[in-house]
């Protein structure tokens, strides 16, 4: 990268030291020319978020309700915490969230009380893992009514960005953190709004959650007229229930995986509305739960 990237990216990083639930930058190294530069950061492990849905399609072990729940709430708790720092991401997706497993801890200290266990076959229990935010090399301060534009495009990317409008905010973030959430649930590995080509990413996104609630939303008129041509005709409203049925997804679930893949920026979550929705409060579900719930003396939540 080159300079001025990399210190953008560090004045980031630096910003969100301290936040539990991001990679924690450790130095920023500048050759005499200024032609190489890079970035020292804390060594977390090697397997990213992709790469554990994609193993756990490889093992036919999809993730439960409970499981997507624990995992996005640190998700949606670390992108709070960076937005609070004035940071926006915007490259939030599985290949930058890290699985802290404790496997280093247990390699250098095996001893150690508390360090993460695996599992009979060797497995890391997965209710162990800490996920950390990373891949902090789009992210800005800078903020304004009008953004630089963002040119490099993912199947994360939200609505507005792939209709390349400069007006957006921290909900950038949270619709990168919905589209994490549906792969979770899929549990296919691979993203639901995958495509070759930004026409074909947006034929997958409008086509799940409509064009009803982008054409509501107030900077739409401000969009170039090509840009509004690459919407869909015949796609209004949202299929995205019909994607994710009661039997995969409950209410309380699809209130927060709606409203975090809402089209229209004004109404799409924040990360902390997200966390004040009641599905992130919710006792597990299962046998665990249900004694839990009797032990406390309340009937367990459905």
């Amino acid at each position: 990268s080159g300079l001025p990237e990399v210190m953008r990216e560090a004045m980031c990083l630096g910003a969100c030291r301290g936040i539990p639930s991001t990679v924690q930058h450790r130095a920023t190294c500048v050759a005499a020319c200024q032609r190489d530069s890079f970035i020292v950061m804390d060594y977390v492990g090697r397997l990213n978020l992709r790469g554990y849905m994609q193993r756990r399609v490889r093992l036919r072990r999809a993730f439960s309700e409970d499981e997507v729940r624990r995992i996005m709430k640190q998700l949606v708790e670390g992108v709070k915490a960076v937005h609070g720092v004035g940071v926006l991401h915007l490259d939030i997706k599985p290949e930058n969230v890290l699985l802290d497993d404790g496997t280093e801890d247990r390699k250098q200290k095996p001893k150690k009380k508390g360090a993460v266990e695996a599992d009979v076959g060797g497995e890391v229990k997965d209710d162990r893992i800490i996920y950390k935010i990373g891949g902090f090399g789009m992210s800005t301060k800078e903020r304004g009514k009008r953004q630089p534009e963002v040119i490099i495009l993912t199947p994360y990317s939200a609505p507005e960005l792939l209709l390349h409008s400069r007006e957006y905010d921290d909900r950038v973030d949270t619709w990168g953190l919905g589209c994490i959430m549906a792969d979770l649930l899929s549990g296919t590995g691979a993203s639901i709004f995958d495509g070759e080509s930004d026409i074909e990413i947006m034929a997958k996104v409008f086509g799940i959650v409509g064009t009803e609630g982008i054409k509501e939303w107030s900077g739409y008129s401000g969009l170039a007229a090509d840009q509004k041509s690459k919407l869909p005709g015949k796609v209004g409203v949202s299929r995205l229930r019909h994607k994710f049925p009661s039997r995969k997804l409950s209410s309380a679930g699809f209130e927060v995986l709606s409203g975090l893949l809402e089209s229209n920026p004004e109404k799409r979550l924040s990360a902390a509305e997200a966390l004040k929705k009641p599905w992130f409060h919710n006792r597990p579900r299962g046998f665990a739960g249900f004694f839990k719930s009797c032990v406390g003396g309340v009937l367990p939540e459905n």
